[in-house]
């Protein structure tokens, strides 16, 4: 089975922030970079972990009279820290690795697993909007994995005319 363009871009970014993650001189150790918000508590994941998946989508007509689009993605990014400083410090951290863009990879699974991976095209950052969530508790009484919350919103396309 192929993934198609959604979750393609999902787990091409995943793989881009995970390679800076075990790179020969990473920035971060102990970094958790999961899809979905179960896996926190299904794995008992504690901070830092940054949780990535694929918002709203908008699929622009490329001319009159033919149904090719252009797709502009919304990722969604929650960072779940330990404190406000590493909050603020690995939000900066990945908006510096993020906005140059990424390579977009097409994905084949098999059995629940990466078969192989095809490298076709670029993940192109349009824009990133930085948000702190506070909520309106205490911080001290929301749970340790609320407690220090960011969301990186990044507007992006990989400007391939879809059919």
């Amino acid at each position: 089975m192929a993934y198609r363009i959604t979750r393609n871009l999902e787990a091409s970014i995943i793989d881009f922030i995970n390679s800076y993650l075990t790179g020969s001189a990473p920035d971060w150790t102990d970094v958790d970079v999961i899809n979905t918000f179960s896996q926190i508590k299904k794995e008992k994941l504690t901070p830092p972990i940054i949780c990535l998946r694929c918002g709203v989508a908008d699929h622009a007509k490329i001319q009159i009279g033919d149904d090719s689009t252009l797709r502009t993605s919304q990722i969604l990014i929650d960072i779940f820290a330990s404190d406000d400083g590493q909050r603020l410090d690995l939000k900066d951290w990945l908006i510096t690795i993020l906005k140059h863009g990424c390579p977009y990879y097409e994905y084949v699974i098999v059995n629940g697993s990466v078969q192989s991976k095809t490298e076709n095209g670029r993940i192109r950052v349009l824009t990133i909007a930085d948000t702190p969530l506070e909520f309106d508790t205490d911080k001290n009484r929301l749970s340790p994995i609320d407690r220090y919350r960011h969301l990186l919103t990044l507007e992006v396309s990989t400007g391939k005319v879809e059919v």
